[in-house]
This record gives structure tokens, C-alpha cells and sequence, in this order.
């Protein structure tokens, strides 16, 4: 797994959502809000199509260039995903956690990536969601063994908040709806990548993001932020 990953899966107290397309974890209770643009919310929704949602599910799976109104998202890989195709499974992990370890990465993490603003933050609170060798809707031939595999990690000390973006496996850049072809994981929409603050002023797109880049996005590295590759950093409050 790619440097960048923070722990996930069995090993670990994650709770596995159920396979599906088009689903969603419904709503998930924090035991501390976190911040986002200028609101704060005591849950999030964990959605297959590659994305956390606040206010509400998204279960749509049109990637639409952002900004977009009322939608407020953390979009690590936006596109039409099924979980498992072909007899073989994919999974979708997520935990909130302050467990002392997990907090001490996330703090280094974020005043190693932005030492100037934030050399001194402290996190207290780490939400992680992994989408674990998921697959595309609509594969067919070749496209049954297509997999992606990336993270978000949303890190919080109570008033500011970021969000790592972690990249390990990507073999597709999106399902056969919206023009694609499942035996290629390949068409004319690919991924989004990205954050939308619902507000239409505060948004955020990764320079890859509906692009055929995407297939580089786990050796990707921010020129401006230190950190291992596959990861991209963002504030979110």
C-alpha cells in the first residue's frame, strides 16, 4: 500500500459497508463536528461513487464541474463505482478515530505538508474512508479486473480542518454511464477530484481531476506541499 495510506481494513476497528452502486453509509454521527466552509456538521455521509457528502447522501455519479451549488462534497474519486463485479470484492472501510497514534501522524502530516500557516496544529479528531479495490458500473470483459483504490482522511483540531486525498491503485477513469466504455474503464467523463463548499464560492479541483492524468494520481506530488506521493492536501474550513 502507498506510503501515504494511513491503517485500514480488518486490522483495524473500520467498520465495512455493505457491496453495492449508487449506495451510501446514510448518516454517520460525530462524536466532534467538523468544520466545512464556515459550517459545521455532527455527520457525514460515506458514499460508493467515491465521495463524502455533509448535509446529505450523494448517490449520483455524473462527475459535473465544480462549483456546484448544495452539494457539499470531498470528492476523492467521483465517477460510477460498484464495489465488486466478476466474483471478485471490493470495500468501502471507515472509522472515526483519536486513537494517540493516528493523531500524532495526522499532526506531523499537516505541519509537514503547510509549516508556514499551520506548524503548530494539533489534531484531536481523524475521520478515515477507504474505497479498497473497488470497481467500475457497467464492467464487462477486461473491465472486470479494472481496480482503484484511494482514501480520505479528514483531520480536525475543533476550528480548523483539512482533508488528505490518498492515492494507491487507479486502473479506471469511470463506469460505462456518461459515454464510457466498461471493458476500459475509459470515456469522455472521467473522474472528478475535488472539493465543492455547496456555496458556489468555495470549491477546490485537483490539476488531474476529468482528465486522463488521473491514472497518474498515485506517484502525483504537490510541487507546493511536501508530503509522499498519491496524496493531496487541503484545508476545508
Amino acid at each position: 500500500t502507498n506510503a501515504a495510506f494511513y491503517p485500514y481494513g480488518p486490522n483495524t476497528t473500520d467498520i465495512l459497508d455493505p457491496p453495492g452502486d449508487d449506495g451510501t453509509s446514510g448518516a454517520v454521527s460525530l462524536t466532534t463536528a467538523f468544520p466545512f466552509f464556515g459550517n459545521t456538521y455532527n455527520e457525514l455521509f460515506v458514499n460508493t461513487n467515491g465521495d463524502i457528502s455533509f448535509g446529505g447522501a450523494v448517490t449520483g455519479f455524473t462527475p459535473t464541474a465544480f462549483p456546484v451549488t448544495n452539494n457539499r462534497v470531498l470528492a476523492v474519486y467521483f465517477t460510477d463505482i460498484k464495489t465488486s463485479n466478476g466474483g471478485r470484492s471490493g470495500y468501502i472501510y471507515r472509522r472515526e478515530t483519536t486513537d494517540a497514534a493516528i493523531l500524532a501522524r495526522a499532526t506531523t502530516d499537516i505541519q509537514t505538508a503547510l509549516p508556514a500557516d499551520h506548524g503548530s496544529f494539533e489534531a484531536t479528531w481523524v475521520y478515515i474512508a477507504t474505497w479498497h479495490e473497488v470497481s467500475i458500473f457497467g464492467a464487462g470483459g477486461a473491465g472486470l479486473n479494472l481496480r482503484n483504490t484511494f482514501q480520505l482522511v479528514l483531520i480536525s483540531d475543533g476550528c480548523k480542518s483539512f482533508t488528505l486525498f490518498n492515492y494507491d491503485q487507479i486502473q479506471f477513469l469511470q463506469g460505462s454511464t456518461n459515454g464510457g466504455d466498461g471493458t476500459t474503464g475509459t470515456g469522455p467523463n472521467p473522474a472528478q477530484v475535488g472539493i465543492n463548499g455547496g456555496d458556489g464560492i468555495h470549491y477546490s479541483l485537483h490539476p488531474s481531476s476529468r482528465t486522463t492524468d488521473l491514472y497518474n494520481l498515485p506517484t502525483w506530488t504537490d510541487p507546493a506541499v511536501p508530503g509522499p506521493p498519491g496524496r493531496w492536501v487541503q484545508r476545508t474550513d
